[in-house]
């Protein structure tokens, strides 16, 4: 009977370590999991994330507008639809985002109707904002924003990253074609937005997008980064469309851009100049950079339901 014991005990114990071995390597393709989980990379264009309470308008006012009145506030470039009143583009500064595919779903109204929107800001919160850096500053209004879409909107919505279409910038083959120059002056609290006029020297940090006398787009700037470049040519009223630019030149630091000159997008008829270079051609030809298709993940925002405004 001790034999038969001990050949019991030991094949339970040859039973335990087989089952011991399948439970670590299930573990372990779990934790291998959670790795490239946590490894992947992180999402490009993030969203405004609020923390803490938002503050409220003291008083709001929503009035509808006429959209081909809306149309003309703006110049909208060939090809773009997106009213610059309309509620989605009210919801991209709310969120920060830059680019309309940054907001997904939501009923069609919110790209056609137009609305004149103002809000009153609390005294007290007005006078906290003067001692505010300009971004904080920005921020409290981006969560004013935020409470009148959820208060009057009833805007319900979500954050999620999806993968989608987009250009990078990249060095040309014959590699980039800038200079880093010094960093703009840090901007303390209270600091007015950057205000000049046509004709005045750039302020540090600062960009300018004119039409020339041929009727091509000019881009002059003082000291900016590679991701405020991105943004000035594939913004939502650029010539490139709502198809988001990120920067994957890997140059961290400021530069200039002087008298970039292309022909505007699907306007050819508005330049007299036809062997004008196009956008991605300028790039290549006096920064040294190049516009590649690619796909990456980017942060956008996910609306659940939304109403027409509430009455005032």
């Amino acid at each position: 009977m001790r034999w038969v014991r001990l050949a019991s005990e030991y094949a339970g114990s040859q039973l335990s370590m087989r089952v011991a071995r399948h439970l670590a390597a299930v573990f372990g393709l779990v934790a291998l999991a959670g790795l490239a989980q946590t490894a992947q990379t992180k999402p490009e264009l993030l969203l405004f994330h609020p923390s803490g309470p938002l503050p409220s308008f003291e008083v709001a006012t929503i009035k509808p507008v006429d959209t081909n009145t809306a149309d003309r506030v703006v110049r909208l470039p060939p090809g773009v639809t997106l009213s610059p009143l309309s509620i989605r583009r009210y919801i991209m500064n709310a969120y920060g985002a830059i680019y309309a595919a940054q907001v997904v779903g939501g009923p069609d109204w919110l790209n056609k109707d137009a609305y004149d929107i103002k809000g009153k800001v609390p005294d007290e919160i007005e006078a906290a904002q003067q001692k505010m850096t300009f971004a904080s500053h920005m921020d409290q209004n981006r969560m004013m924003q935020q409470s009148l879409l959820a208060e009057r909107f009833h805007l319900k919505a979500h954050f999620e990253t999806r993968i989608l279409p987009v250009y990078e910038i990249v060095p040309a083959k014959g590699g980039l074609k800038v200079t880093e120059v010094p960093a703009p002056p840090e901007r303390g609290p209270g600091d007015a937005p950057i205000r000049f006029r046509p004709g005045d020297p750039l302020p540090p940090g600062s960009s300018m997008t004119t039409r020339n006398s041929a009727g091509l787009s000019v881009l002059n700037a003082h000291a900016i980064k590679m991701q405020a470049l991105a943004r000035i040519i594939g913004g939502p009223m650029s010539d490139s469309g709502d198809r988001p630019i990120v920067d994957h030149t890997g140059f961290t630091g400021y530069f200039d851009v002087t008298d970039l000159t292309w022909a505007p997008l699907g306007d050819a008829s508005a330049t007299s100049n036809p062997d004008a270079p196009s956008l991605s051609e300028a790039l290549q030809e006096k920064l040294g950079l190049k516009l590649v298709p690619a796909k990456d993940p980017i942060e956008v925002l996910v609306i659940d339901s939304i109403d027409r405004p509430t009455e005032n």
